[in-house]
């Protein structure tokens, strides 16, 4: 069947407009026709590829597989379309609904505890790369899309991945529909490649017949992807009285691309420049009066051709001039140009300049001075002023293009490149590095520059923190395997002390019992745990073992022997050898030319010496008479600890340098104190339990890192702000007192 028996349709949404219904339903159907070549011209490439590795395969295993895709594919793909097309009609049937809106990557519930399969992440990886590959190409068709859908629903602009024919709504369906053409998962990304070549390499002219469609239909016909951008003109003498008509786009201003702004957040320009002027009265009232008698102001013109220079030479490029203002360096290069010498910046411009100095003074704070995160902030920095003094929306908009770009290269550097790891990520780091020489070379007043550099990184971290997320996951897993192996084998050899403790026996049976036998003990209780009858089944051998030679049945016992003795590595033939002198039954008798059996002396070496499973893995738990009592302070650091959610950013001193490395508190076990300390990338540090973490605190070399909210950008802005309004306040305290 096409449909399952539940999946939700158009037809169901009572809820919609009939006219939205209806428009929605044309929409499936231009998705069905323009999908269906694509489509069979992607199956047609999936057909002649599995037959190419089927006849370039000299016979085995391959050609099998690739032959049997071959015939299922065949088979299935007569239905794959109408499969695909319902589940896209459950997308558009679910508009508008948060719990209708499946995510192309969820793939899996957040509860399940299974180590991820290499392959199974390929897959989704390969999915995400073909979904935002796709959006940053056809980014202008899906914003226009996205707007139009949400009239059609009455809802605030959808985001991308909510858009019911968007780049990862149609991947999730393609994974879904390519689930039941019953290939393996090699053949499935096989697919998913000529899918990328066929269907998403004609994303752009799908998305502009989409939204042709509404457009001719009357849905938001006018839009464009511009807004207006205010001229620069000069700043009133006023701000506080102008504050309002200062926000009113002109008319005949020249349209600049818009970047999917925000609404502008506060606080307002006019808020700024009465800031500015208060600290600038605070700090220095004589110069601000002298200022204002200024005779000649520089134009923008004059300022971008001085920045641009500026940005031109190698100091600025390289960034080798960290926390330097620009202030000095441009005003003589303005000085030069003039021709008497004497130029002054305008109130705005100055304000914007201002701004950018004290908002690096914050970030210079947050990031690592040895990093490399204040390099890249000064090689940004003439950029970032040239886009401040033409466009005052880089202050006042959260996710400008600007912002954003020099957010994601600063939390990149300080998170990712981190020169305390063993493995520096140079690739990342020439990464980075790209991205800032690019804009500095490329960059001239055109945004799309930022914008398109913001975009590709932000995606290149998204996938990093992606293998970040799966390796902490499958360090955490291991983590708790450890802690429970160590548990069980504390366990057993608690059972096997206790029973060894009432009992006098031969060296020989008790090295079996302390390291193989007790190794099986472990093994049953992972796997049973202590209520099981196989655990007290091989309590209940070591009893008879030890106990009454009249009382027990030696066969039986025999057999329970051997079989735990095999189960963990011992070799069948010495399992048996092992057991007889162990229960003083007679060995085997040696036939002619055949080795005889070991003696009671050498098995006793070869139990004694054996390697157990996992050992140097699993570290031995310090013995506990040596362990020091933990001090007041020490043990209200380890109560902190242990009340702390897992994933908590803790601060470690790395040396007496005072080198610092920030590290995730991946996962602990209150009872035994045992932890798992990540980096960003999810990779495990030198174990370390709670106590010494704890110890650590007390001594002031670990501390816990609060929780940020926003980006490094917002929070470097937020104390920026919280600065000049004290500035404010103290002026406004003092004329109320005069």
């Amino acid at each position: 069947m096409d449909k399952q028996p539940h999946m939700p349709t158009l037809a169901d949404r009572s809820d919609l407009a009939p006219r939205a219904r209806h428009l929605l339903a044309q929409q499936l159907a231009e998705c069905d026709g323009l999908l269906d070549p694509l489509l069979r011209n992607a199956m047609d490439d999936l057909e002649h590829e599995l037959f190419r590795i089927a006849e370039q395969s000299s016979g085995g295993q391959a050609q099998h597989e690739a032959l049997e895709a071959l015939r299922e594919v065949k088979r299935t793909r007569p239905r794959f379309q109408g499969r695909l097309m319902a589940l896209l009609e459950r997308r558009f049937a679910g508009i508008g609904r948060s719990d209708e809106a499946p995510r192309a990557t969820a793939r899996h519930s957040s509860d399940d505890l299974t180590l991820v399969d290499p392959h199974e992440f390929d897959e989704s990886m390969a999915l995400d790369d073909l979904s935002t590959r796709t959006e940053l190409h056809a980014g202008n068709a899906l914003f226009d899309l996205c707007h139009r859908y949400a009239v059609l629903v009455a809802t605030p602009p959808l985001e991308s991945d909510a858009l019911p024919p968007g780049p990862h709504a149609l991947a999730s369906v393609l994974s879904e529909a390519a689930q039941d053409l019953g290939l393996a998962r090699e053949h499935r990304l096989l697919f998913y490649r000529l899918c990328d070549r066929r269907l998403f390499g004609a994303a752009e002219s799908f998305y502009a017949r989409l939204n042709e469609h509404l457009k001719t239909a009357g849905i938001l016909p006018d839009l464009k992807n511009y807004l207006p951008r205010r001229p620069p003109a000069a700043r009133p003498p006023h701000p506080e009285a102008n504050a309002g008509a200062s926000e009113t786009p002109d008319a005949s201003a020249p349209i600049a691309p818009a970047i999917n702004f925000t609404a502008p957040a506060e606080p307002r320009m006019g808020e700024l420049h009465a800031l500015l002027d208060a600290r600038r009265r605070a700090l220095n009232p004589e110069a601000e009066a002298a200022a204002a008698q200024s005779a000649q102001f520089a134009s923008m013109p004059q300022l971008q051709e001085a920045l641009a220079a500026l940005q031109a030479m190698p100091s600025h490029k390289n960034g080798t001039q960290p926390g330097a203002r620009l202030n000095d360096e441009l005003m003589s290069t303005l000085r030069r140009n003039a021709q008497d010498g004497a130029v002054q910046l305008q109130p705005e411009h100055r304000d914007a300049m201002d701004l950018i100095d004290l908002l690096y003074d914050q970030l210079l704070n947050e990031t690592r001075s040895e990093g490399i995160a204040q390099q890249l902030l000064t090689s940004l920095q003439v950029p970032l002023l040239r886009v401040a003094l033409a466009d005052s929306n880089f202050f006042t908009v959260r996710n400008h293009p600007a912002r954003r770009l020099l957010n994601l290269v600063l939390e990149t550097a300080n998170l990712w490149l981190d020169r305390s790891e063993e493995k520096f990520d140079t690739a990342l780091n020439q990464r980075l590095h790209r991205s800032v020489k690019r804009v500095v070379d490329e960059y001239q007043g055109d945004l799309g520059v930022i914008e398109r550099e913001a975009d590709d990184l932000d995606a290149h971290v998204k996938q990093i923190a992606r293998r970040a997320e799966i390796a902490e996951r499958r360090h955490v897993e291991a983590a708790q395997g450890r802690d429970r192996l160590q548990d069980a084998r504390a366990a057993a050899g608690k059972a096997i002390d206790k029973r060894l403790a009432k009992h006098k026996t031969t060296p020989l049976v008790r090295a079996m019992l302390e390291n193989a036998w007790s190794d099986a003990l472990t093994l049953t209780l992972l796997r049973d745990g202590e209520h099981s009858e196989a655990w007290r089944r091989r309590l209940a051998a070591v009893d008879q073992l030890l106990g009454s030679p009249v009382q027990r049945d030696d066969a039986r016992l025999a057999a329970d022997l051997n079989h735990g003795l095999t189960q963990v590595g011992l070799q069948a033939t010495e399992a048996d050898q092992i057991t007889r002198y162990a229960l003083e039954l007679p060995q085997p008798r040696a036939t002619p030319g055949s080795t005889p059996p070991p003696s009671q002396t050498e098995l006793l070496i070869r139990l004694k010496s054996r390697h157990k499973p996992d050992e140097g893995e699993v570290p031995a738990a310090p013995a506990t008479p040596h362990k020091l009592a933990l001090t007041p302070s020490e043990k209200r650091a380890l109560e902190s600890l242990k009340n702390l959610p897992f994933g908590s950013w803790l601060e470690f001193t790395l040396n007496q340098q005072g080198q610092k490395a920030a590290r995730k508190l991946a996962w602990y076990a209150p009872s035994s104190g045992r932890c798992l300390v990540v980096n960003a990338r999810g990779s495990a540090t030198p174990e370390r339990s709670l106590e010494q973490i704890a110890r650590m605190m007390a001594r002031g070399q670990v501390r816990v890192l609060p929780n940020q909210d926003g980006g490094m950008i917002d929070r470097a802005w937020n104390a920026l702000m919280a600065g000049l309004r004290k500035f404010s306040r103290t002026n406004e305290n003092t004329e109320t007192a005069a």
